[in-house]
């Protein structure tokens, strides 16, 4: 699920029925699991990347300092590194490397969506303050106390 489908799905979901609070009460849990399932699978993906990205990062430290051997040079489909680099630049050149700023950019993708899912998870555990403050807030205009 991309971050779009999430918002329209979430938009749809997060509108409350002010004629029916009972009902809104009782989709409390059903939304909780929704979304907290969505969080929990998207907070999995984003540590799978990250190991995904220590893994590519060595592979790309024995690329440029000249390591990597034949066969996994031919398994990768890369030719070998014909420059000499200092250990010192490594960093530089694994940072900027394309693999690891398309696979760093996913991590941070998916990362933002986790925290969207947190962050929907959250008002779905206070939405019984809200429903509780639309209660009061009607008694206190019907007259009531």
């Amino acid at each position: 699920m991309d971050l779009e489908e999430l918002n329209k799905l979430w938009a749809a979901d997060c509108k409350i029925d002010e004629t029916d609070i009972s009902r809104e009460a009782r989709r409390i849990p059903e939304m909780h699991n929704k979304y907290y399932m969505l969080y929990v699978k998207s907070a999995l993906r984003v540590k799978k990347l990250k190991a995904d990205l220590v893994e590519l990062e060595k592979a790309k430290v024995e690329y440029y300092n000249g390591s990597m051997d034949q066969a996994e040079l031919q398994q990768r489909g890369c030719k070998p590194n014909p420059l000499k680099i200092l250990r010192q630049d490594l960093p530089r050149y694994i940072e900027s490397d394309k693999d690891v700023v398309s696979l760093s950019l996913k991590i941070d993708y998916h990362l933002s969506i986790a925290n969207y899912l947190e962050d929907i998870v959250k008002q779905i555990n206070n939405r019984n303050f809200i429903l509780n403050n639309i209660i009061s807030w009607e008694k206190f205009r019907a007259g009531g106390s």
